[in-house]
């Protein structure tokens, strides 16, 4: 009897080093071992399933994220449209400049041609000679010139069958190889497709005869041409023209390049009427470069 009283007396303190303040020892490693609330304490637990939850962010960042998704958006579609409505200012100044109106003297014909590489001259030749035929003062005929890579056809979504070229080869009159925009007093004469059947050394005096042609049909002709220092076509064609508009490239046209042309020009007694500097970038703000 004593014996068993001491194991008794053994195993209630082993049970006391497992006890802790308020809460009753159990076996390690089961649910029996979880502390029990003290006296008015309510224990609060969550269930867990069997699959660990995805880690997901915050509802508070996302919103955030998509707010700033959309000021990103909106800033970048006011910086293109302010970019959009400055060049249209600067093409519209380009135009009263060349052609100006209210009975002041204009040139009628003008050849649009890029120094090097084509430098968004064709896209300038087209919103020029929209703007002009938009101001209502007398028919406009633009002229895809560049024979050898004709490309205003795509602008207009016309028909490039016909054009330039085929009027170089055919006697017919001018005006049965341009076609009618639905723009008021516009006309487009595509380059044609039968540049290859043409002699360019050989093409001069007919060019000149259909641009005398094209200065008794419309008020202003507006001209794109191939770029001066690839093509000498585009320098035999602005001696039928009233002058040149050069467009050049901002961070790429070589100044070199650029001085060389200009001096070619002069040397063919072709008069320079401006010099267009495209996808130049703007060093202040635009809301402050309208204000200039």
């Amino acid at each position: 009897m004593s014996r068993n009283f001491e194991l008794l007396q053994q195993t209630s303190n082993v049970e006391e080093l497992f006890q802790t303040s308020g809460y009753p020892a159990g076996p390690v490693g089961t649910s029996d071992c979880q502390p029990s609330p003290a006296s008015g304490e309510k224990l609060e637990t969550k269930a867990v399933g069997s699959k660990a939850l995805p880690v997901r962010l915050p509802d508070l960042i996302k919103k955030k994220a998509r707010s700033r998704g959309q000021q990103l958006r909106k800033q970048t579609n006011e910086r293109r449209t302010d970019l959009e409505a400055i060049s249209r200012e600067e093409e519209i100044k380009l135009v009263h400049r060349i052609f100006p109106a209210g009975g002041q003297r204009s040139p009628q014909i003008v050849l649009f041609s890029a120094v090097e590489s084509d430098a968004g001259c064709a896209s300038i030749c087209v919103r020029t000679a929209v703007i002009l035929a938009t101001r209502g003062d007398g028919r406009v005929c633009v002229v895809d010139a560049n024979l050898r890579s004709p490309c205003l056809h795509h602008y207009f979504d016309i028909d490039n069958s016909r054009g330039l070229a085929e009027a170089v080869l055919e006697p017919l009159p001018i005006q049965d190889f341009a076609q009618k925009h639905a723009e008021a007093n516009l006309w487009i004469l595509p380059g044609g497709s039968a540049a290859g059947q043409l002699s360019f050394p050989g093409i001069y005096e007919r060019l000149s005869s259909r641009m005398t042609e094209l200065r008794g049909q419309f008020k202003y002709v507006v001209i794109h041409s191939s770029p001066l220092d690839l093509d000498c076509a585009s320098i035999l064609l602005s001696s039928c023209a009233d002058g040149v508009v050069m467009v050049v490239e901002a961070d790429t046209t070589r100044r070199e390049t650029a001085r060389r042309m200009k001096q070619n020009l002069d040397a063919a007694k072709v008069s320079v009427l401006g010099v267009v500097l495209n996808n130049r970038s703007f060093s202040i703000p635009e809301a402050l470069y309208r204000r200039l």
